[in-house]
């Protein structure tokens, strides 16, 4: 069940009638609560699962929280704190502006972990999540303990391409109209399972389909959306300032783990090998899977992930690890 705050409108009860019914679904007890970030006032959803030590999550674009939860009844030892996005799920909307999204992302993550009281946190970041993580770690910050990248990092790695249905959000004015569309529950599947990867939408509960179909054509989150992409990306490419450098890659000192579907339509394993390597203190594990490995086997994706959450100073080797799953 979720225990909720009393809802703003018809479509944000109908998001929340579709997250109640997903939760049922995979077996989760949740709590909504909202958080009022301290640097720039806005206001975020919280949606937490479980007890024990905090682990802040991170979803990607045009996604809100809910997307994680086939992960929580398989991490419900720890406290899962995931996190509305601005301008995402039931948050309030941003504007984002070229050049200024990876200050954006440093400033928000330590919004929100300030407004949590948390000096200090693992997170997991799915594709944009993951990103922003990155980013912060490269900054010089070291409040993030560890980085789950769990998916292609959206564009941060080398080598990315930005692909369809997204480039389409990357065009000024035809990305709003994108989203705002009003497309029939099948074809939206569609359009994600070309995001996400086929397998990863056969396997995603319908109330989570609808869920997200339901947020992303919130008018205010739209626009949040279009803004993002159009600042980060070009059509075909991301834009250079969001890549991150060899240097920056090799200046991360903040434990990264990544768990990518050999079938990622973003960036092949092969290519993300590279610049993973350059991180001092990384780990790549590849599932079969597309660009959201945990919705294919959450069980599996979860195993990884409480390893390297709870893993002394000697994690486990990806072969060990996988041969415990």
């Amino acid at each position: 069940m979720i225990h909720q705050t009393p809802a703003t409108g018809n479509r944000e009860q109908r998001i929340r009638d579709a997250e109640r019914n997903l939760f049922a679904a995979v077996g989760a007890d949740v709590d909504e609560f909202f958080l009022t970030l301290p640097r720039t006032g806005l206001r975020v959803r919280v949606l937490s699962h479980g007890q024990g030590p905090a682990v802040v999550l991170l979803h990607g674009v045009t996604e809100n929280a809910a997307i994680w939860a086939p992960l929580f009844a398989n991490l419900r030892h720890f406290r899962l704190l995931a996190v509305d996005l601005p301008g995402h799920g039931l948050s309030d909307p941003a504007t984002f502006r070229r050049g200024q999204v990876r200050e954006h992302a440093r400033q928000l993550i330590d919004d929100i972990l300030d407004a949590l009281s948390l000096d200090k946190a693992p997170v997991i970041g799915h594709s944009l999540g993951g990103m922003f993580a990155l980013w912060h770690a490269a900054a010089g910050s070291n409040r993030i303990s560890t980085v789950v990248a769990i998916g292609q990092p959206a564009v941060a790695l080398p080598g990315v391409r930005v692909r369809m249905p997204l480039s389409l959000l990357t065009v000024r004015g035809l990305g709003i109209a994108v989203l705002r569309a009003p497309s029939p529950h099948r074809v939206y599947r569609r359009l994600l399972a070309q995001g996400q990867g086929s397998a990863e939408i056969a396997a995603a509960p319908d109330p989570l389909i609808q869920a997200l179909r339901l947020s992303a054509r919130r008018p205010e989150n739209a626009r949040t959306v279009a803004s993002l992409m159009h600042a980060i990306d070009r059509f075909r490419r991301p834009r250079p300032e969001s890549v991150l450098t060899s240097a920056e890659l090799a200046a991360i000192t903040t434990p990264a783990i990544f768990i990518l579907g050999s079938d990622d339509p973003y960036l092949s394993i092969e290519r993300a090998r590279p610049s993973i390597d350059q991180i001092q203190d990384s780990r790549l594990y590849e599932l079969p899977a597309g660009h959201a490995p945990w919705l294919v086997d959450p069980q599996r994706a979860a195993r990884l992930i409480a390893e390297h959450l709870t893993a002394g100073p000697h994690p486990p080797t990806a072969e060990q690890a996988i041969a415990q799953l």
